[in-house]
């Protein structure tokens, strides 16, 4: 059965890698357009830019902090805090703290249920996991289910908050733009285009590399109660 599983899995992972494609050099190129990230140089730093958008919705009392050493940046529901990696400088900035700014602004319900269901999943899939491995696990098919069960879980509620901020932050990065009167209104159709491209394989990436990610503990977990 742990066989069958492994198979259907990886024929997932195919089928889905292959309609929902995407060109990740592209995206790059997309990403690090020298003109637009030209334009991007005259907007304020990032905080500035994330203070700006929280008060346009709305919702200025989550605190912002900036770490140059890490290269993510990220809500972090817990805590409400945006924490605002290494962006490089490039004019994606402007979206990703619209995208994140957006975030704060989600159903907090659902955002904190998020942050912990998302570790109890990873606690669970390691436990089990060695378990398996050590021979403590009775019945490894329940626990199978059970991982599948999880995932999908995991995967629907994180696809609704990703694709949501996904979406509507090119709107707000735009309209961001277009109230701070920096640049002409050529410049900010470049930009805006800049994400709509972007954001023609990121929204893909995003969702295809969720699935992938949830299949592959699947893979894994079936795999090693094949071995052991």
């Amino acid at each position: 059965m742990e066989l069958i599983i492994i198979i259907v899995a990886i024929i997932s992972i195919i089928i889905v890698g292959y309609l929902m494609k995407y060109n990740t050099k592209e995206l790059e190129k997309i990403a690090t357009n020298e003109k637009l990230n030209k334009i991007a140089e005259k907007y304020p730093d990032n905080t500035e830019i994330c203070k700006t958008i929280l008060k346009k919705l709305k919702n200025e009392s989550v605190k912002v902090e900036e770490d140059p050493n890490s290269n993510s940046t990220l809500y972090i529901a817990i805590q409400n805090k945006i924490s605002i990696g290494n962006t490089q400088g490039g004019y994606t900035r402007i979206q990703t703290m619209a995208h994140e700014c957006l975030h704060s602004v989600q159903d907090k319900k659902i955002l904190i249920f998020n942050f912990i269901y998302s570790n109890i999943y990873l606690l669970y899939f390691l436990i089990t996991s060695v378990l398996v491995i050590i021979k403590k696990l009775p019945n490894e098919m329940i626990f199978s289910n059970i991982l599948l069960i999880l995932s999908f879980i995991y995967y629907v509620i994180r696809v609704f908050l990703e694709n949501d901020a996904m979406i509507k932050a090119e709107y707000i990065a735009k309209e961001y733009m277009e109230e701070q009167k920096i640049s002409s209104k050529k410049e900010i159709e470049e930009v805006v285009q800049g994400f709509k491209e972007l954001n023609k394989g990121g929204i893909k990436g995003t969702n295809c590399n969720l699935f992938i990610n949830i299949m592959i503990k699947v893979i894994i977990f079936n795999a090693l109660a094949l071995i052991f």
